[in-house]
């Protein structure tokens, strides 16, 4: 069960004895990358059956305002319903964290980190 797909800057992969979902993004991400990313892991994860998905954005760089990360955000427990979801961002980079906590409070099972292995430990206890 260990397919990767890679598109663009996207990759997306099951980790090797694992039953968590990676999604990987680098460099440039606005509103229609993200739309299209979200498309993509939920696809992923439903063709490999897997509920665990960690987000690694430590190397993706927010083309978003806030307006558009939060119409982003409130979609999140609607297109990704079933979904347990580690963001992993880095510290100076407030984007993902703030698309966790609206997707969180609008009753997603999110959380986000800054610590990779923190957020994959948390996904394995599910």
């Amino acid at each position: 069960m260990q397919a990767a797909e890679s598109s663009h800057n996207l990759v997306l992969q099951v980790l090797p004895d694992s039953a968590v979902a990676l999604c990987r993004w680098s460099g440039p991400m606005t509103l229609a990358d993200r739309v299209q990313c979200r498309q993509q892991m939920v696809e992923f994860c439903n063709v490999q059956s897997v509920d665990n998905l960690l987000i690694d954005g430590r190397e993706q760089q927010s083309r978003t305002d806030i307006v558009d990360s939060y119409e982003f955000a409130k979609d999140v427990p609607r297109e990704m319903h079933g979904l347990n979801i580690a963001f992993v961002h880095r510290p100076d980079d407030e984007s993902l964290r703030f698309i966790e906590t609206v997707a969180f409070n609008r009753g997603a099972n999110t959380r986000a980190f800054t610590d990779y292995d923190a957020a994959l430990r948390w996904l394995e206890s599910l």
